[in-house]
């Protein structure tokens, strides 16, 4: 039985034994079979993607953009405007990173990043653990993170998870750089209320900057990237309090702070600035911000080549710091004037009111101030109606008349042309001037003042209308203006094709100021990448426009004239108290636009005035413009220092006299005036237009005929026709009517049609 019984064991043994060793071996065979597959898995599906370029990755990472602007006070340019694209982001360096915020992560979120190569493999063990057994907690580290939020790659497989994994381990070999890692992470991590980075967390919810959080807030921004819905600071007090304690134990326990520290941080109140956060999350970028967004946008297009949609991403989305011309102080005060109705007529047309614009430039005709509407702006990105075209009535002549004239030496502000209409056009006299009436013989200063329409007209025909049109193309970047404006009406009255806009006004205006120079109103002045490197250097163009140096010289002073009120200027309502003035008036055909566009010695501004749609301004008596134009100037320059013009220097100008009548150098029969002129203007012809009365001679006193009976003080006669008697030559008085009268009337008489041979017409001139 014993013997039997051992047998048994002996043959089961053998069996369990056969069983054994075959079991091992399908489960070796088994191993092999699954190693291969997973290698070739490796090898073939997730090796393959395991490369990737975390540089061009994080350069399609959605970052704020920031509007600066100069501060007067401060003398440096401050911080105007945040762009927010998809993801409210602003890149900060690690260093700008305080290192309790840096250490509340790591302790946190990946205790050992400083030691492993990029994935923790005891925290993936347990991160399967929980996964299999329906637990929280993953085991990924800082870098697996990172991967996980520039690849936009989280769905929840295997498939995705050894993907990171082989990311991880290959981006830590490649870059050998856990700061650059952390940096990286900490830039990129979503930490609720639409807050991308730890930058703009410290923002939205201390409205702090990052070097100014304590380590109780460090805790907070830590605690928030697990769950950013649960533990949401503005919603959840108390789930991200209990968090941060959580946190703060972590780094008391791994030697980053001390006990003390740790328990000073949990009583430290905590100031969540919630209203601060919406007012930034609702905040409305003002019209200059729009107009810069649209400029460096454009410069991309035309300047670098981009696509017009990465063009826009990039300015809006790329983390570019814009450095514009703004001037905070007179933008402000350009923004209060224009949401104040008081400031504007209380007009309307089916429900609609008018509409104004305005820009403002400083002295190097850059735009220190812009708007593109009236009342508080409500909406980002929406019309800029200073860069909206329209037409401009005689506020063109200074750029498209007489300032080119006066450059080619075909006029001086003594110059002298008539008054008389031009030409007949369907029967009647053109161009009218505004008071319907002609005056005969008047110096341009007195035209440019009244704003006559006649000698306009005279001096562009002298000029040329495409010399007009190429100056103001060429030498002033007029974009709008069309081959259909090369004519007498679009060039000397303003009654344009294509039209003009506010801001190409102010630019053109500002060559008066800045000596001839134009630069082309610049919104700013550089755009920097997000890593600081130059994107955009827009420098001023530097463009001399005038030929001679006298021209600026004789527009400020004819330009003078126009808000001047010995001479009767249509802009005579101007005052800006201590401060030199000079402009010019305008009112488009059918009085659709109303203009002032003028300069002091500190500063160009240009105002439009009129309708979205095509209606008329006829129930508005005075020009809005120049109200608008002269509160806004007044409150810029309120404790400025009093300054006049530089006229030039006195060495360069002499003054001479000229014939009222024909502006020659005058005969003993010319009436007389005089004039400054720069030396070798002076006129040099004499008139031979003007004669003495002859009165009809006595014959026993004075014959002239007999040498020894005429009166040698007598006035010789006409050699040609001693019986016609010299004419008159008391200049007539000045036009009070003029080409504008600052929009005070409107005449009856109805417009004129458009000519084949003169393009617009513009009867009313302004």
């Amino acid at each position: 039985m014993a013997k039997e019984k051992k047998g048994r064991i002996r043959k089961a043994f053998k069996g369990f034994r056969f069983f054994l060793i075959s079991f091992l071996l399908v489960c070796v065979m088994c191993a092999s079979i699954c190693g291969v597959a997973l290698a070739l898995y490796l090898r073939v599906y997730i090796e393959p993607n395991a490369k990737i370029d975390i540089n061009d990755l994080m350069f399609d990472m959605n970052m704020t953009s920031i509007v600066y602007a100069w501060d007067g006070g401060l003398q440096d340019y401050t911080e105007y405007e945040m762009l927010r694209g998809i993801e409210n982001r602003i890149y900060s360096k690690l260093d700008e990173i305080p290192e309790d915020l840096q250490n509340a992560f790591i302790a946190i979120e990946d205790k050992r990043f400083y030691s492993h190569k990029g994935v923790d493999w005891a925290r993936t063990a347990n991160g399967v653990l929980n996964w299999l057994t329906g637990k929280e907690g993953g085991g990924s580290t800082i870098t697996q993170q990172l991967i996980k939020n520039v690849t936009k790659f989280d769905d929840y497989s295997v498939k995705r998870k050894l993907t990171e994994i082989f990311r991880a381990l290959q981006l830590e070999k490649d870059l050998d750089d856990k700061d650059r890692i952390l940096e990286m992470y900490l830039n990129i991590v979503y930490l609720g209320q639409g807050a991308y980075g730890v930058n703009t967390a410290a923002t939205t919810y201390f409205s702090k900057e990052l070097k100014d959080l304590n380590l109780a807030e460090c805790a907070i921004l830590a605690g928030i990237t697990k769950n950013p819905s649960k533990f949401d600071p503005f919603n959840r007090p108390e789930n991200i309090k209990e968090r941060q304690e959580t946190i703060l134990d972590e780094m008391c326990k791994q030697g980053m702070i001390t006990e003390q520290q740790r328990d000073e941080a949990k009583a430290t109140p905590l100031e969540y600035k919630y209203e601060a956060a919406k007012a930034a999350v609702h905040n409305t970028y003002s019209y200059f911000t729009d107009a810069v967004i649209n400029d460096v946008i454009n410069d991309l297009v035309e300047k670098k080549d981009y696509p017009l949609e990465l063009a826009r991403w990039k300015v809006t989305s790329g983390g570019v710091q814009i450095y514009t011309t703004m001037e905070r102080r007179v933008q402000t005060i350009l923004e209060s004037v224009y949401e104040d109705d008081s400031n504007f007529p209380n007009v309307s047309r089916n429900g609609m009111r008018p509409e104004s614009a305005m820009v403002i430039c400083n002295k190097s005709g850059d735009v220190v101030a812009l708007v593109g509407g009236r009342g508080k702006k409500t909406k980002s990105r929406v019309l800029v109606r200073a860069d909206s075209p329209r037409q401009s009535g005689s506020s063109i002549k200074p750029l498209s008349v007489y300032a080119p004239a006066m450059d080619a030496g075909l006029i001086t502000p003594y110059s002298v042309r008539d008054n008389e209409p031009f030409m007949k056009l369907n029967g009647r006299d053109w161009p009218r001037n505004d008071s319907g009436g002609y005056t005969g013989p008047m110096t341009i200063r007195t035209a440019v003042a009244k704003s006559i329409n006649a000698v306009a007209v005279r001096v562009v025909d002298e000029y040329t209308p495409r010399a007009a049109y190429d100056f103001l193309t060429d030498r002033l970047n007029f974009k709008n203006l069309t081959v259909n404006d090369i004519d007498l009406a679009p060039m000397a009255l303003g009654g344009m094709n294509g039209g003009v806009t506010v801001r190409e006004m102010a630019a053109g205006f500002s060559v008066f100021l800045n000596d001839g120079i134009f630069n082309g109103a610049r919104t700013y002045t550089r755009v920097l990448n997000s890593d600081g490197t130059v994107l955009l250097d827009n420098e001023p163009l530097g463009r001399h426009v005038f030929e001679r140096e006298q021209t600026v010289y004789y527009m400020r002073d004819v330009l003078k004239g126009v808000t001047s009120s010995e001479m009767g200027g249509t802009g005579r309502r101007i005052n800006v108290p201590g401060m030199d003035t000079a402009g010019k008036t305008g009112t488009s055909q059918k009085k659709n636009d109303l203009w002032f566009c003028g300069f002091t010695p500190y500063y160009v501004g240009t105002t439009w005035f009129g309708y979205d749609s095509n209606y008329d301004l006829s129930n508005v008596r005075s020009n809005p413009s120049v109200t608008v134009w002269n509160t806004v100037m007044n409150l810029i320059h309120e404790g400025m220092e009093p300054k006049e013009f530089d006229m030039g220097d006195d060495a360069n100008f002499t003054t001479a006299s000229y014939c009222t009548r024909t502006g020659l150098a005058p005969s003993s029969a010319c009436s007389t005036a005089t004039g400054r002129y720069w030396k070798g203007d002076e006129p040099s012809e004499t008139c031979t237009k003007c004669r003495r009365r002859v009165t009809k001679p006595k014959p026993s006193t004075n014959n002239p005929q007999d040498p020894e009976t005429a009166d040698p003080n007598a006035p010789a006669a006409d050699p040609e026709n001693p019986s016609v008697a010299p004419p008159d030559t008391t200049e007539p008085p000045v036009n009070e009517g003029g080409g504008d009268g600052d929009g005070l009337t409107i005449p009856t008489e109805p417009v004129l049609p458009t000519s084949p041979v003169t393009g617009n017409d513009d009867p009313e001139s302004e």
